[in-house]
């Protein structure tokens, strides 16, 4: 933080990582341990008041993240400071502050997000020691999965793999990446996309394992996607193998000085998109 006047609208990054596996997600609920319901607890006992972060995504229970990025609203260039020093070090084991700066008014971690890159793990044989990764101990068809995965990019209409009860009104993606780096020991699932849906991922995974285990073939992937049926797709994958590893936005909005020409006061976000 350099040296400026006192402010009255601060906002301030964080880039974080987390295990997600002792929490229920992303976002703050009654009588659940949660991502956002840690930091915002550390946030008050920083500030002597209630600051609740803004997350670019609600990675849902169970899901890691290695890039998850959020902002908060701060009143003086002091809390500013406490923020960015101190709140690095209040975090418990399963959360890391991995960078907090300032940025611009105008920045706001959902609202912002040009693009959002998520990850799922596969292994072939089940290790004790490889715990985010989902054991697959049947062979795949390593070729049709890349192929099913080539129909995905683009911009499609992906309710058929929304979690029922969670369509909005545009459920449309743009996907720009949709790819399989196979190993020896297994395979990692790449995708990014400029929003999702709640369980996109998990549930085009499910169907990329049905492809992979000859139940389906890769060219369903048009008619599920045309079927905008929840019921059309595969089961959803377990949570456990999912990260959130990048985000990204304008790099204007960086800058603590950037303020838009046309910029306008915004409502508080709601929460953002689940993978």
């Amino acid at each position: 933080m350099n040296d400026r006047p006192a402010a009255t609208d601060l906002r301030v990054r964080l880039d974080l990582a987390y295990v997600g596996t002792a929490f229920h997600g992303w976002q703050m609920q009654p009588g659940q341990r949660t991502v956002q319901g840690e930091l915002a607890a550390r946030l008050a006992r920083l500030l002597g008041r209630q600051c609740r972060p803004v997350g670019a995504g609600r990675t849902d229970a169970g899901v890691h993240a290695r890039g998850q990025v959020a902002h908060v609203q701060l009143h003086t260039e002091a809390e500013g400071w406490r923020v960015c020093r101190a709140l690095p070090k209040l975090c418990p084991d399963d959360i890391q502050v991995l960078a907090a700066r300032r940025v611009s008014p105008a920045f706001n971690a959902r609202l912002s997000a040009t693009s959002r890159r998520y990850s799922y793990r596969l292994q072939w044989q089940r290790n004790l020691f490889e715990p985010f990764a989902l054991s697959v101990p049947w062979p795949l068809d390593q070729s049709a999965m890349d192929a099913a995965c080539r129909r995905v990019r683009g911009v499609h209409d992906f309710s058929s793999f929304c979690k029922a009860g969670s369509l909005q009104a545009d459920n449309h993606c743009r996907i720009d990446l949709c790819a399989f780096d196979w190993e020896p020991a297994g395979g990692i699932l790449h995708i990014r996309a400029d929003r999702f849906l709640h369980h996109m991922v998990r549930n085009l995974m499910g169907v990329l394992l049905e492809i992979g285990r000859g139940r389906r073939r890769s060219e369903d992937l048009d008619w599920i996607l045309a079927a905008r049926d929840r019921r059309r797709a595969g089961p959803t994958a377990p949570a456990h193998a999912l990260f959130l590893e990048e985000v990204t936005y304008p790099p204007a909005l960086l800058d603590p000085d950037f303020t838009p020409p046309d910029a306008t006061p915004r409502p508080p976000a709601a929460e953002g998109d689940d993978a």
